[in-house]
């Protein structure tokens, strides 16, 4: 890590030296996006200026406005990005209506567990993007976050609702797509910050414009944070050695844009991104993450009416995870968690070492029209993923040696999943207030080269590697989607959308085997994919300087991907493994399955007013009704999903003091509810108090504090299965910094 992280330093020193410049500009003119609330649905946060653009979505696929979306979405823009009292982007999607995330930040949670949920779904049910492409990790699903600095965005759209038949795989109850700062003439920015947990922020960009047709950004940026301890007090007794979780976090990234013609324009970025985490404080609970990639696009404009784009991507990761343990050895050299004990002794508990690929790319052609057909696109998606894990358990320690700890098992998966979907997209204006949105998509995904073995030990000695080869699967899938918008009045439009979604499984669900000392689960090359049937209709409402959304939905998702403990006869998959009695595995066996169902109804309303010049207030209310509607899992049919609160209330109020400040409070409130669907771990309900000021002191120079959780409110808010292993959210943290813009 540490060469690594030298190097990250020394770059950012450059950059440093190369953004001295003696006319400094305002940062906020540099952007040329309409201000947009991240509470207002599908409307601009203020009354658009004469001269600006109206709002795109390209998340759309069709370059829709926002105020024509025929489905709830939000857009963030660069200002609100500034103003927010979050410093990592997961905690500012997190005040976002709708979308479900841990008030734990992303650098002191586990990267297996980094996940974007909306409107009460379960893990890998939403496609994020970064410039329209999936930027997740190939291997396990989950969203790479330590990627993308808020210092590195320009503005989110978030769209709600399932978009399988533009997207395809993940896009299931929605599609969050992150669009990058652009190089914008020779300047340039600074961005840095101190706070508490130790945690320090340096951003820096450089742009390098050699001519109109050309553009060069070079950024990069590192952070570095202590973190806190995650595991609530009542609970660390059972946790010897235990401490904080935080991570440090490097990117490196040069962008090009270039016009080398009227007709044709383009893009390509080449970076390297490093995150190195201690998870839970343990000397052996490290998780380190290497990852270069590259992208670049195209877009043809062939006609007046004629446009194509190209775009391919590529990402080569390498995972280093530890996962720690620690225990008390008591007098005769066991393992005991429940007792005190002079002697404490960590170990590892396991080991992965993943390695993996991804290769992508789109060609999308669109027509504008007139009269009925508005405009319409056709499209090809290609993705392959590839990818190793070899797992290593390890025995408890017998003795206060920590290196006497023996192997106890290997687990080896691999395999590729290659995926092709070709779209179509229409919309359709039959009158001057009615429109439609038609979109169909065919997905076609094979999963190959598998390998599933294990090794058990005995005495520190291999035994017979049992498993081996996993046969060949193929599928498809059929995605239809249709939205409606309807403009009953000049400031009244109802909508209403219908849609098949689905989300195939991931290598880990297909290959990975991975155990404790105690229990084993059993990847599943069988699992079938997760389907979701989707209808919501919604309302918005705006007047003069104030705007209401409103949106109730229903989904039925099925053949959801879960875990169940082998009994009786094992399936064949768990039998190659373990034995066709189980004896070559722990006590406990589980295995992947696709028996369950899961239900939830809801209702978002979301408001926005702008009281004056200098105040304006938002407000959202959202319901959540969310529960298995069937299951073989053993969990309970009827019951509220754990971390899904049925209440949640937000509210926002900010103030422009003339030309200097900026003041912005945040409060969140989130009623009581049960963090596992079996109902035995309460949370009680509990509010959440942010707050951020920004100081104009000179032409180009802001000063920014802020302030996350301000009266300290201990709370869980994310999923678990055991109280012992709840994970606390993100406990008072200030931050203070300045930003500072050049030429």
């Amino acid at each position: 890590m540490q060469p690594h992280w030298n190097a990250a330093c020394a770059a950012l020193c450059a950059l440093t030296l190369m953004s001295l410049s003696p006319t400094p500009v305002r940062a906020d003119e540099r952007s040329t996006e309409t201000e947009v609330s991240p509470l207002a649905p599908n409307s601009n946060s203020h009354e658009s200026p004469p001269a600006l653009a109206p709002v795109i979505v390209s998340a759309s696929r069709a370059d829709t406005r926002l105020e024509d979306m025929p489905l709830s979405t939000t857009v963030i823009s660069r200002d609100q990005i500034e103003r927010s009292p979050a410093r990592t982007i997961d905690q500012l999607l997190r005040e976002i209506p709708g979308i479900n995330l841990s008030g734990a930040p992303y650098t002191s949670t586990d990267p297996t567990g980094h996940q974007a949920k909306m409107r009460g779904g379960s893990n890998n049910k939403v496609l994020v993007l970064l410039d329209g492409i999936p930027i997740h990790d190939p291997f396990y699903g989950t969203i790479q976050w330590f990627k993308v600095p808020l210092a590195s965005v320009e503005r989110i759209e978030v769209i709600r609702g399932g978009q399988s038949s533009l997207w395809g795989n993940l896009a299931v109850t929605g599609v969050i797509n992150i669009i990058s700062r652009r190089p914008v003439g020779t300047g340039g920015e600074v961005d840095m910050s101190l706070g508490t947990l130790n945690t320090q922020q340096l951003a820096i960009t450089k742009n390098l414009s050699a001519s109109d047709s050309f553009g060069l950004r070079v950024s990069g940026n590192v952070s570095h944070t202590d973190g806190y301890q995650t595991t609530p007090s009542t609970y660390l007794t059972n946790l010897p050695g235990k401490g904080a979780s935080g991570a440090k976090t490097g990117n490196l990234q040069v962008a090009a844009t270039f016009t080398p013609a009227a007709w044709l324009d383009g893009f390509a970025r080449v970076g390297y991104h490093e995150m190195n985490q201690d998870i839970g404080g343990y000397t052996y609970g490290k998780n380190l993450q290497e990852s270069p990639d590259f992208a670049a696009g195209l877009n043809f404009k062939i006609s007046e009416i004629d446009s194509a784009q190209v775009n391919g991507y590529r990402q080569l990761v390498q995972f280093d995870k530890f996962n720690g343990a620690g225990c008390y050895l008591q007098i005769n050299n066991t393992c005991n968690t429940t007792a005190p004990s002079p002697n404490i002794v960590q170990y590892f508990n396991s080991h992965d070492w993943n390695t993996y690929r991804e290769t992508g790319g789109s060609a999308v052609y669109s027509r504008r029209g007139q009269g009925l057909i508005e405009n319409s696109q056709v499209g090809i998606d290609y993705r392959q993923v590839s990818g190793e894990d070899i797992s290593t358990t390890y025995s408890a320690p017998t003795s206060a040696d920590s290196g006497s700890s023996s192997i106890a098992r290997t687990n080896y998966g691999q395999g590729t999943q290659t995926t092709t979907g070709v779209f179509t997209q229409w919309r359709l204006v039959p009158t001057e207030r009615l429109s439609a949105s038609l979109s169909l998509r065919y997905d076609d995904w094979t999963n190959g080269n598998g390998v599933a073995t294990q090794n058990k030990y005995s005495g520190g000695v291999a035994g017979q590697t049992t498993g081996g080869g996993v046969a060949q699967t193929s599928k498809s899938s059929v995605s239809p989607g249709l939205g409606l918008r309807y403009d009953l009045a000049d400031d009244l439009a109802l909508r209403a959308a219908a849609y098949h979604a689905f989300r195939t499984p991931g290598l880990n669900n297909l290959y990975r085997s991975f155990s404790s000392t105690t229990s084993i689960t059993i990847a599943n090359p069988g699992l079938q994919p997760e389907t979701l049937t989707g209808y919501e209709v919604g309302a918005d409402w705006k007047r003069a300087n104030m705007t209401v959304g409103l949106t109730a939905f229903t989904y039925q998702v099925n053949n959801l991907i879960a875990t169940y403990k082998v009994t009786g006869v094992p399936p064949p998959a768990v039998a190659a493994i373990c034995g066709p009695t189980l004896t070559q595995c722990p006590a406990t066996v589980n295995y992947y399955t696709n028996n369950q169902d899961a239900r939830t109804n809801g209702l978002e309303l979301i408001s926005r007013w702008d009281v004056s010049q200098t105040l304006a207030l938002d407000a959202a209310y959202v319901y959540t009704d969310a529960h298995y509607t069937s299951s073989t899992t053993g969990d309970p049919i009827g019951n509220q999903l754990g971390a899904v609160p049925e209440h949640l209330v937000t509210a926002g109020a900010t103030w422009h003091s003339a030309e200097r400040w900026r003041l912005y409070g945040q409060v969140r409130y989130t009623g009581s509810m049960y963090l596992d669907v079996n109902h035995t771990i309460p949370q009680n309900a509990f509010t959440v108090f942010n707050v951020s000021a920004n100081y104009t002191a000179a032409r180009g120079l802001d000063f920014y504090g802020a302030a996350v959780n301000l009266f300290n409110t201990h709370y869980v808010d994310s999923a678990t299965t055991s109280a012992a292993s709840s994970t606390l959210g993100m406990p008072r943290a200030v931050t203070v910094g300045f930003r500072y813009a050049f030429q």
